[in-house]
């Protein structure tokens, strides 16, 4: 409790960067950890849901809140999860609480991405707790950030989790990572819809594959993702399916299948996008005209996506 105590000083961080503020939450954390104690405090299960309802629920910040909303988040999947999965939730207790150390690198970042992109609009950041069922998503103003999964590395006990939770897990690098990948869903026109953009399957290729390009240009370290060791093995044959399927709608061979696909081969759509975005970068003399050109791709212009992917030279 006395580390809870001392994180709640750094609650809500606000500081200036090019003359805008930057804000960045992280009370859900605080209180999630609250509810979880309180939960494990109380013998009557009955009170659990109503306990996670009060002290996590009832308190959420505006991403919590969020977040809650777009994704039917309940009191009962997290009972239920916080007993299923009780090492976990141990092993990854002190990474969840340490995530106010990436706030001098959140700052960085955006400073960073208003070096490459003079439009940036800086979106907040809220950190909160989910049931080890994403990393984060986005809003067109907010980047929402399931601490669980973005904090967690191999140290992590993963046993029992989903095989894709466990790679990811395995190979992460933190938190810092995925902000910067959610960060250009942030720039991007209807933000992050996932697969409700109304266009085809390279759009949405593109959408994802140009977060983990710009992301790699901001970290200057490659992406490190079993998609992308896997679609640099099994090129030639990804190649020769997404060719015939990219104008179709279809994207279940391609994206946000990590429930049903095996480790290595799931989400193989952001191998994909990330390889004609970082394709069509190298080839631009202008490159900081082709940074803007991939953050502002208009997605439902199936049009200007083939004459993207075609400038790419990816295809010849």
């Amino acid at each position: 409790m006395k580390a809870i105590l001392f994180i709640s000083s750094l609650l809500l961080h606000c500081a200036t960067a090019f003359g805008q503020s930057v804000v960045v939450e992280t009370t859900d954390v605080n209180n999630f950890w609250i509810a979880f104690d309180s939960l494990k405090a109380e013998t009557d299960v009955n009170r659990h849901e109503q306990i996670i309802r009060r002290h996590y629920f009832e308190k959420a910040t505006p991403g919590l809140s969020e977040f809650i909303k777009l994704r039917a988040w309940t009191p009962h999947r997290f009972v239920e999860t916080i007993a299923k999965h009780p090492t976990f939730w141990q092993t990854v207790r002190h990474k969840t609480l340490g995530v106010n150390n990436n706030l001098p690198q959140i700052r960085q970042l955006f400073k960073q991405y208003k070096k490459i992109y003079k439009n940036f609009a800086p979106p907040e950041i809220y950190f909160v707790m989910g049931y080890i069922e994403t990393g984060g998503t986005t809003t067109q103003k907010q980047v929402l950030i399931g601490t669980e999964i973005a904090a967690a590395d191999s140290t992590v006990n993963t046993e029992g989790l989903h095989p894709l939770v466990q790679s990811f897990i395995s190979s992460n690098k933190g938190a810092f990572s995925i902000v910067a990948h959610e960060l250009t869903h942030t720039q991007q026109k209807g933000g992050d819809l996932g697969g409700k953009r109304n266009t085809n399957l390279l759009g949405l290729c593109l959408a994802e594959g140009s977060c983990e390009f710009i992301a790699e240009l901001l970290l200057k370290q490659n992406i490190d993702r079993p998609y992308m060791a896997y679609g640099k093995v099994h090129e030639k044959e990804l190649w020769d399916k997404f060719k015939g399927e990219m104008h179709e709608k279809n994207t279940a061979d391609w994206l946000y299948n990590g429930g049903y696909k095996k480790e290595g081969d799931a989400d193989l759509g952001y191998y994909i996008g990330y390889t004609i975005c970082k394709a069509y970068y190298e080839q631009a003399r202008n490159k900081k005209k082709a940074i803007r050109q991939i953050i502002e791709l208009e997605y439902e212009n199936t049009a200007m996506l083939d004459s993207f992917l075609k400038k790419s030279r990816l295809l010849l």
